[in-house]
Parts: structure tokens; C-alpha cells; sequence
């Protein structure tokens, strides 16, 4: 007679299975590419697993790389040391730009979008991202006129963005990436030093300047 297992140990070893998966679905983008697919025969085969269980456990590919970016992100949430989270606003926000991301967070995040999945986040840290920004008004850090989810926002841009083409724009302009790494840290550096200062409105959308007005250019 066959003794049923008990549930805790049956949640035990889904937990395994499930983190088997995830652990070698990480291993193939970091092998192959964020780009390069996933098969999830090769993803049960190296995981020990029957091809099944994966549909059972994540549905669909999707589901599978959701969970592999979730775990993954948690990781890097845990690896956030207290010292650095103690560090001034800006001092936090440029050494984010200044390590390269080992996880390809952005890069599979991006991927899960062109592959029309609706749900994925990307912004997983935004409430406590805009936490620190109000903080970071407090400090006296940002003005309190700046629109902070907007600035969230061009801030997770910006960061998301670099790492996913950092490479590529060295490639273009020719240069090293450490060479550019240091470069767009400078140029975002002077982006944060203006934060404490009252936001003013884009040249655009500025009155004209009284020393230009009866000023034409010279005829070419």
C-alpha cells in the first residue's frame, strides 16, 4: 500500500522542482543570450524533470521566465547592503549606473514585453524607489516641486536603458565601455546635482528671452 505524502513535504519538493527550473532556465539566457530562446525540452532535460512539469508548474514560457526574473530580482533585493542604503540620494542613484548588472534583469524584463505579455513590472522597486525619493525631499535632496513619479520614471528609464544598450553605444561611438560607464555617470551626476534646485520650464516652453527679441540672424 502506497502512503500518500504529506503536504508539507509535497510543497517541499514542488519548491525544488520549481527552483531547478528556474535555476537552469538562468543558466541557458546566460549561456545562450536573452535572445537566443529558451526551450523548455532542453530546460526538463537539464533539470531532471519530465517536459510536463513545467506546464504544470508555470503554465507557459512566459510563466517560467516571469518566475526566473521574480527570483532573480530577490536575489539582487537581498545583495542591497544596509550601508549603502544609508548612503545620500545621489550617491545611490549613480552607483547603480556605475555596476554593470550581472543579472540581466532589464534585458529578460524587455524580452517578456516584446513577447506580449501585459503584466510584467517594470518597475518592481517603484514604491519604495518613490519612498526614497520623498525621503530624499526631506533631505533637502530634490525639490519638492519636481513631479517624483515622473522622475522615477526618467530615472528607471535612463538606468534600464543604458543596460541594455551599453554595450552597443560604445560600440558606435567608438570607445570602451568603462570608457562610457564613466562618462554617462558624470552626465547623470550633473542631473542629480540639479535636483535640489526648483525644476524650471523646458527652453520651449520659456518665454523669449528680452535679449533676442529685435534680433534676426544675419543672411546667408
Amino acid at each position: 500500500m502506497t502512503i500518500p505524502q504529506s503536504e508539507p513535504k509535497q510543497k517541499r519538493n514542488r519548491a525544488e522542482t520549481e527552483q531547478r527550473l528556474i535555476d537552469v532556465a538562468l543558466e541557458m539566457i546566460q549561456k545562450n543570450g536573452v535572445l537566443g530562446g529558451l526551450n523548455l525540452r532542453e530546460v526538463a532535460a537539464a533539470a531532471g524533470v519530465n517536459r510536463g512539469n513545467i506546464y504544470h508548474y508555470f503554465g507557459s514560457r512566459q510563466e517560467l521566465l516571469r518566475g526566473a526574473i521574480n527570483r532573480q530580482f530577490q536575489r539582487v533585493l537581498r545583495s542591497l547592503s544596509v550601508a549603502r542604503q544609508r548612503k545620500p540620494f545621489a550617491q545611490r542613484r549613480l552607483e547603480a549606473f556605475r555596476q554593470k548588472e550581472s543579472s540581466n534583469d532589464s534585458q529578460l524584463r524587455a524580452l517578456l514585453v516584446l513577447d506580449g505579455d501585459s503584466s510584467v513590472d517594470p518597475m518592481p522597486r517603484f514604491e519604495s524607489q518613490l519612498s526614497e525619493l520623498r525621503q530624499a525631499v526631506i533631505d533637502g535632496d530634490v525639490h519638492p516641486d519636481h513631479d517624483l513619479e515622473a522622475l522615477q520614471v526618467a530615472l528607471s528609464a535612463a538606468l534600464r536603458g543604458y543596460r541594455i544598450f551599453r554595450a552597443p553605444y560604445a560600440r558606435r561611438m567608438g570607445i570602451k565601455v568603462t570608457e562610457l560607464d564613466h562618462r554617462i555617470t558624470r552626465a547623470i551626476g550633473f542631473w542629480l546635482e540639479a535636483l535640489p534646485e526648483a525644476p524650471k520650464a523646458p527652453a520651449s516652453q520659456q518665454p523669449e528671452s528680452t535679449n533676442l527679441r529685435g534680433v534676426t540672424a544675419n543672411p546667408k
